[in-house]
């Protein structure tokens, strides 16, 4: 049996819709530099500070997309539909 180690990743949404996912230990210094600078280099890749919508874990991505889907959540469990599925949970 194999141990593996995961690192949690965030990702940076940008105002047009691009996806920049790095893990939560190097956006440290981002969220430091979004305070004070217009401009900040993530990786390899400078971005205008005032493009990004927010910075998101993967759990909230995947709510995102699924709405974005149609997808519904429903309160008893939290199980996603399909848009028109009707909720049989009780």
């Amino acid at each position: 049996m194999s141990k593996e180690i995961t690192k949690k990743l965030m990702c940076i949404l940008m105002r047009e819709k691009a996806e920049i996912w790095l893990e939560k230990d190097k956006l440290d210094s981002l969220m430091k530099a979004l305070e004070t600078k217009r401009f900040v280099k993530v990786g390899d890749q400078i971005i205008n500070t005032a493009d990004i919508s927010g910075i998101y874990t993967a759990e909230t991505m995947e709510d995102i997309t699924r709405r974005k889907n149609g997808q519904w959540k429903c309160k008893q469990g939290n199980y996603w539909h399909e848009r028109g599925e009707q909720c049989g949970h009780k």
